[in-house]
């Protein structure tokens, strides 16, 4: 009898070995890893989120509809925001054209740009940031 207890014993003790180190390794693996160095990290635009945003709730704006919502309740520039907002839909229409597109149905003489797809609650990246410098 004696035999199978010190046995016990030894499987006992294995086995507690094993879940120890089985902790250990999950514990190592739980950590956040760590960024590649070269990892480019984009900040978007706060503008360009708020602008996409807005094109996914309404599915369809002009750059003028665009900048007097956005830029209501503050003292911004209501022409530089439209610029702006034509400049980002026009770029996105460009870059995504199976997500956005400049509809053929104008709105007091200015382009209306629909959302075909939604891609996501981020917008599209920049050309001018893919891959560059």
């Amino acid at each position: 009898m004696e035999n199978t207890t010190t046995s016990e014993w030894f499987v006992a003790k294995a086995l507690t070995a094993l879940a120890d180190r089985r902790a250990e390794a999950a514990q190592g693996e739980t950590t956040a890893p760590t960024a590649a160095p070269d990892a480019v990290v984009r900040t978007a635009d706060p503008f360009a989120t708020r602008l996409w945003n807005l094109l996914r709730i309404r599915r369809a704006l002009t750059a003028d509809e665009a900048a007097a919502l956005l830029l209501a309740d503050t003292d911004d520039d209501l022409a530089l925001g439209r610029r702006q907002a034509g400049a980002l839909m026009l770029s996105w229409s460009r870059q995504c054209p199976q997500a956005v597109r400049v509809d053929a149905r104008r709105v007091d003489g200015l382009k209306r740009y629909a959302l075909l797809r939604d891609i996501g609650a981020t917008p599209p990246v920049p050309l001018t940031s893919r891959g560059g410098v």
